[in-house]
């Protein structure tokens, strides 16, 4: 299993800007064998088709298992990361967009009826469109095709997936009006919290940092620290350190001519003995071999 590398910023949001200033909506794909992509967010909506296997997605403190067919909506500055399920290869595309090419200007009555409920709405992190109810097919048809518009670019495209992407809105919309109810809970505080902690490691990665060092940028104690992380990232801080990590060492190794040893340092690794150990239990290579057999490729979610 081969993690694709994400590049982000001091606060986890990734860095690229998805399409255009003019049209800012881009598409992507993962094929076999492309193996997780790790925890990360951005101001952009994310729409995501599964063509061919299962993903276990995980958006916010909520787990999906995502099945052939079936699409699933992640909301905007979200964090979420997808992983094989068992190893089995998966084939996915996905579209990611700015809100404001639904909604149109801040101030509009689709933005302060319809969108701003639903990017503020803590029960609406991630939804997944699954093929047995009849909306929910059509809207993962519409998010299909809108991906499939967006890659092949016809005339008046823009148009076209514009289009598509409001009916997914309109599906979602019209069939979640409980859970656009519901208040903020103590889950998104939580969420704040974590992301606020992710904030400091992501600026330190390459320090020693430790579980007690987090909690103080929360003003929370080291066990508190370890309950929220586990809570919403299903992960402990630790885990979450070797998980980014050795995420960012992946890029790393397909993009730079580092050494080894240059990039463990990098990486915020004790040593290179350690990070290697650590690169093959979660990936079944050492590091050279995984540089060896892997370069960069067109087409992926997280392009280099």
């Amino acid at each position: 299993m081969i993690s694709t590398p994400i590049r982000v910023d001091e606060k986890g949001r990734e860095l690229l800007n998805h399409g255009t200033l003019a049209f800012p909506c881009a598409w992507y794909y993962s094929g076999p064998n492309q193996g997780d992509v790790p925890w990360h967010w951005h101001e952009e909506i994310e729409l995501v088709y599964l063509n061919r296997g299962t993903l276990q997605c995980s958006v916010g403190s909520r787990r999906f298992l995502l099945c052939a067919g079936e699409a699933l909506f992640i909301n905007t500055g979200i964090p979420h990361a997808f992983f094989e399920e068992s190893g089995i290869p998966y084939e996915e595309s996905d579209i990611v967009f700015h809100p404001r090419l639904i909604y149109g200007d801040v101030g509009s009555i689709l933005y302060d009826k319809y969108m701003l409920p639903l990017m503020r709405c803590p029960s609406m992190a991630g939804y997944v469109f699954h093929t047995d109810t009849d909306w929910q097919k059509e809207a993962s048809l519409s998010i299909k095709d809108a991906i499939t518009v967006c890659k092949n670019k016809p005339d008046l495209y823009e148009f076209t997936v514009r289009s598509l992407l409001t009916n997914v809105f309109t599906l979602l919309l019209g069939h979640s009006k409980d859970q656009l109810e519901q208040r903020e809970t103590r889950a998104s505080f939580l969420m704040e919290r974590v992301k606020r902690m992710l904030d400091y490691f992501h600026s330190h990665y390459q320090e020693p940092v430790s579980v007690t060092q987090l909690a103080e940028q929360a003003s929370i104690c080291k066990r508190e620290c370890q309950r929220d992380f586990k809570k919403v990232l299903g992960l402990t801080p630790t885990q979450y350190f070797e998980q980014y990590r050795l995420a960012m060492s992946v890029h790393l190794l397909t993009e730079s001519r580092h050494s080894i040893i240059e990039i463990a340092d990098q990486c915020g690794f004790q040593s290179p003995s350690y990070f290697t150990k650590l690169f093959r239990e979660r990936y079944g290579v050492t590091p050279s071999a995984f540089r060896l057999h892997n370069e960069p490729a067109d087409n992926i979610r997280f392009p280099v």
